[in-house]
């Protein structure tokens, strides 16, 4: 990753608008990838030029996320946090398959009534 600083900071600020008490919690995975197609959390590819930046976008939306989760479940026994960090490996296959899809109109309709009927997302649905 090319610009390390902006993504460190990218995982700051994400990580300061999460409840980091809550544990114990599988990330429901329907929700995980919508979230991550919004672009959810904010991260650096965002602003790329390059053909690919979607889908390094959702890769560096599944390492912050994951990094959180095990930072917040760092207690929980191994199993439970192998079994969310799949969780995560899905939803970035599932959000990737997505976007290459013929489905890019869709999606981006999908997405649009999502946020005009669900405007306040909780940054929590997401660990």
């Amino acid at each position: 990753m090319k610009d390390y600083k902006t993504f460190v900071r990218a995982y700051h600020q994400f990580r300061k608008s999460v409840d980091l008490e809550k544990r114990g919690i599988l990330p429901e995975l329907s929700r995980l990838v919508w979230y991550i197609l919004m672009g959810i959390p904010p991260v650096p590819a965002d602003e790329y030029s390059v053909p690919d930046s979607q889908e390094i976008a959702i890769d560096q939306r599944i390492a912050i996320l994951k990094a959180i989760f095990v930072e917040i479940n760092r207690d929980q026994s191994e199993d439970f946090i192998d079994k969310g960090l799949n969780v995560y490996d899905t939803a970035g296959k599932l959000a990737k398959k997505l976007l290459r899809e013929e489905m890019a109109e869709e999606l981006a309709q999908f997405l649009d009534n999502y946020l005009k009927s669900h405007p306040y997302t909780d940054n929590d649905d997401l660990l």
